[in-house]
């Protein structure tokens, strides 16, 4: 099994509004974090987001998060005070749904 967390698991849950199966990868290399992120996929298809958590402000983590397919999202506390920057990735499935209200299927 690959290394990653349901986020009802994660220190995360208590940052953002997060998806019931959002999954937390860790920090690493752009091939790991690739790796990881494609066995969250096939594992877990119904996951909509998978979000890594680097230290708020390190762009050079984050740039290699960008390298790696992920986008920043937001920036968060931690209960116990660390500030980090959620970086994001979703699947084109969710990437291609509409986001404006007027696109939204409203049944």
């Amino acid at each position: 099994m690959a290394d990653y967390t349901p986020i009802q698991n994660s220190e995360l849950r208590h940052t953002y509004p997060y998806g019931k199966t959002d999954i937390e990868v860790p920090f690493g290399l752009v091939k790991e974090m690739k790796a990881i992120i494609d066995d969250v996929f096939k594992d877990y298809p119904e996951c909509r987001r998978v979000i890594v958590a680097v230290e708020q402000g390190n762009l050079d983590e984050i740039a290699t998060c960008e390298e790696g397919g992920l986008r920043y999202a937001i920036d968060v506390q931690t209960r116990d005070g660390r500030e980090l920057s959620l970086m994001v990735h979703e699947p084109n499935w969710v990437m291609d749904e509409p986001s404006e209200i007027e696109d939204l299927e409203l049944s």
